[in-house]
């Protein structure tokens, strides 16, 4: 049964065989197709050096502890403030419900 393409024209089926494809290996392999030589006078793009990296300042690992300590202190003073805020909002709640 032939197949039929999307304008409806027959298509004729792709029949692939043991003996079609030892016929496409025993072919030799002639190598890459050749190429134009550049033109002459063309050489590759020159690429322009950089200037090294720029030596990045130093750190105070003294004042960096101190602001995650104060970063740390404020994070969890609001964890416990909101925390306590729940527990009476659900203490109304029980409370209400009662």
């Amino acid at each position: 049964m032939a197949r039929r393409d999307v304008a409806g024209v027959d298509a004729l089926p792709v029949v692939t065989t043991i003996d079609n494809v030892a016929d496409m290996s025993d072919r030799e392999y002639t190598g890459p197709p050749s190429t134009l030589p550049p033109p002459r006078g063309w050489r590759v793009n020159e690429v322009i050096g950089v200037a090294p990296p720029r030596k990045l300042p130093t750190q105070d690992r003294e004042a960096i502890h101190a602001q995650r300590l104060r970063a740390r202190t404020i994070t969890q003073g609001m964890g416990i403030l909101f925390a306590s805020l729940m527990f009476v909002v659900l203490l109304v709640v029980l409370i209400r419900a009662l």
